[in-house]
Parts: structure tokens; sequence; C-alpha cells
């Protein structure tokens, strides 16, 4: 499974599953995730940028 969220790789039996009143069910690997998208209502940005952010702050 992907997070809906950032598209990373969620491994079975981790993170959360969160299913709508309309029936869809989305992913999310961490609550990070899950609060940036449900509750707060932000919108994932393009993935090139969040993997350049990512590498650059591991690498601090």
């Amino acid at each position: 499974m992907k997070c809906s969220y950032c598209t990373s790789e969620v491994e079975s039996g981790r993170g959360l599953e969160f299913v709508r009143k309309n029936g869809t069910v989305r992913y999310y690997c961490s609550t990070r995730c899950y609060k940036l998208n449900v509750k707060l209502g932000r919108k994932p940005n393009k993935k090139e940028i969040r993997e350049s952010t990512r590498a650059s702050s591991s690498h601090k």
C-alpha cells in the first residue's frame, strides 16, 4: 500500500486506515500525514519536492 498523502510505502500491519463516509479508503504511513490531510485539509505537494526536502534534511 502507499500513503495517500506522501506516497511512501506503508508496510502491512502499520500506519492508519481511514474510511470516509462515502466508503473510500485512505491509507496513511504516520499520524503526521493523517493530520495534515484529514484534520487540517492540506493537499499533498508534488512528490519530487518532498523527496528533495527529505534528502536534504537527512544530511544535517
